[in-house]
């Protein structure tokens, strides 16, 4: 039995065409008909021919793979949006590529422009980065897709959450359980999230409900960090800028004698898996991180097929009430 290997060109030869005919069908030129097309792919078929990846990659132009930059892979938030869209990319027949910026303003640039030399494009969770930096990131002609950053202004597509909304909704909450002394356990600095956050907690006007912000962050560590400062102002409530931030409030308030809620209520955003489990289970904003997701995988399969830049998709949520809130004594 021969074991000579099948190439292209006993595709071409079988299919009756050129190798150049070949070679446009598997990098999807346009320029082949329906008819040729249909051929080559049932010579490959029959031949069990499969294109080398990087020979096809080469040919094509395209690496059908997309780069996708986090500010933090350890927040199990952008953890979920990933395998999410690893999913869909795989449907698609494309690989993702992941790099962490773990926070930092000058890695954001530089770990841009090296996925996108290596992609077909990029995804970016999150940025951090100023609008010029995402304005040059979006000047090398290949697709950039913007998640939880609002940038109408540069034209480039983005997915987003309203954030706005359910803060406001679960600071009023707390309003309705009868606290009165608030605080906003800040996150970081140059996040769009925390700046909507923060925002809804500001545009409360109730009277005799006063809210006092406190520079966090958004790990575990920086809640745990930040009990003894919210200790000092004496609130009732606490609503921390994410679920990380308030687990950890939660275990530093713990470690000084202080229950949850029976002495001071707690609450989180984005609904992690952990937030459930936590003692109490946190009560939350729920994140519909597989429809984030889902929806910036379709946008961003919508750009590289050649749809034009500057879509926005805006996804609502609601407050999850859980154990971590109850009237104050």
């Amino acid at each position: 039995m021969s074991t000579e290997r099948v190439t292209i060109r006993h595709v071409a030869h079988s299919a009756g065409v050129s190798v150049a005919t070949v070679s446009r069908v598997f990098a999807q030129s346009s320029s082949v008909s329906e008819e040729l097309t249909a051929r080559v792919l049932d010579a490959a078929r029959r031949l069990g021919y499969t294109p080398h990846a990087v020979a096809q990659s080469l040919a094509s132009g395209r690496t059908r793979v997309v780069g996708v930059l986090v500010p933090n892979l350890a927040n199990p938030y952008f953890y979920a949006l990933i395998k999410n869209m690893l999913h869909e990319a795989d449907r698609d027949g494309y690989r993702l590529i992941v790099a962490d910026s773990d926070e930092s303003l000058a890695a954001e640039p530089a770990l841009g422009m090296s996925l996108l030399g290596r992609s077909d494009g990029l995804i970016m969770l999150s940025p951090r980065c100023g609008s010029e930096v995402l304005k040059e990131l979006g000047g090398q002609g290949k697709p950039i897709m913007v998640v939880n950053r609002q940038i109408d202004e540069l034209g480039l597509s983005s997915v987003l959450l309203d954030n706005f909304t359910p803060m406001r909704q679960l600071a009023m909450h707390t309003v309705e359980l009868g606290h009165r002394h608030l605080v906003y356990l800040q996150g970081p600095v140059r996040s769009w999230q925390e700046k909507e956050r923060w925002r809804a907690m500001r545009s409360l006007r109730v009277p005799g409900v006063t809210v006092t912000p406190i520079r966090a962050g958004g790990t575990m560590e920086n809640g745990r960090d930040s009990a003894d400062r919210v200790l000092a102002t004496g609130c009732t409530a606490v609503l921390a800028h994410n679920d990380l931030t308030a687990i950890g409030l939660i275990a530093g308030l713990n470690e000084h004698g202080v229950s949850v809620p029976g002495d001071i209520s707690v609450t989180g955003f984005d609904d992690i898996p952990f937030a459930r489990f936590t003692s109490p289970a946190l009560t939350t904003v729920h994140s519909p991180q597989e429809d984030i997701g889902r929806a910036t995988w379709r946008m961003t399969a919508g750009l590289l097929h050649g749809d034009r830049p500057g879509a926005r998709t805006m996804l609502t949520t609601q407050p999850v009430i859980r154990a971590s809130t109850a009237p104050p004594k």
